[in-house]
């Protein structure tokens, strides 16, 4: 059991985050489900791995497009769009672009992950003081992309099976993350309306 001061979920977040945590659990088993695939599947070419993550990335933009329009007007939303763009435009580049190589690859990927990472930190953090201790887990689901990005630009030679694996581990972890994401804002909507107690 979990104790959160009433104040510090505000109840406009509380009437937000009852609907709200759910896209991100919808997230998070997306990401982990991709995540999966990368690992298991047998990825041989740039191009499929291309197709699989063009795929993963407008799904996860999509998700966090409806997620942001529902709740338009609400702390943080217009964030949450530059988010869900940059993922599907950074999905449909990967997919149309012709002449894919591991090292246009690499760097596209490495990019989109510390923009997606620094957003979502920057989407938590600016809601901290409604969300009671739910914004954490955005903020750490951030960081792993940021960190995961920049482990690729600096490892921008690496090969196609070791970018599959560490892109399948960034993809779980970060999944996970979302999914803790989710459960932690419907325990501050509940906080809200049972006065702070949270089960």
């Amino acid at each position: 059991m979990s104790m959160l001061s009433p104040s510090t979920v505000s109840e406009q977040y509380a009437q937000i985050a009852k609907g709200a945590w759910v896209w991100a659990v919808v997230r998070g088993a997306v990401a982990i489900v991709f995540g999966i695939v990368a690992m298991l599947a047998p990825l041989t070419t740039a191009v499929v791995l291309a197709i699989i993550i063009g795929i993963f990335a407008i799904v996860d933009g999509i998700v966090d497009l409806v997620d942001a329009i529902r709740h338009r007007g609400s702390p943080g939303v217009g964030l949450r769009v530059v988010l869900g763009v940059i993922s599907l435009l950074f999905g449909i580049i990967i997919l149309v672009w012709p002449g894919k190589t591991l090292g246009f690859m690499v760097i596209l990927i490495a990019i989109w992950a510390i923009a997606i990472g620094v957003l979502q930190i920057v989407s938590n953090l600016s809601i901290r003081s409604e969300a009671g201790g739910a914004w954490i887990w955005g903020v750490i689901a951030g960081a792993l992309g940021v960190v995961f990005g920049i482990l690729v630009l600096f490892n921008l030679t690496i090969g196609l099976a070791a970018l599959i694996w560490l892109l399948g581990i960034w993809a779980i972890v970060f999944g996970i993350a979302l999914i803790f994401l989710g459960v932690q804002v419907r325990k501050a909507s509940k906080t809200a309306t049972r006065g702070g107690n949270v089960d």
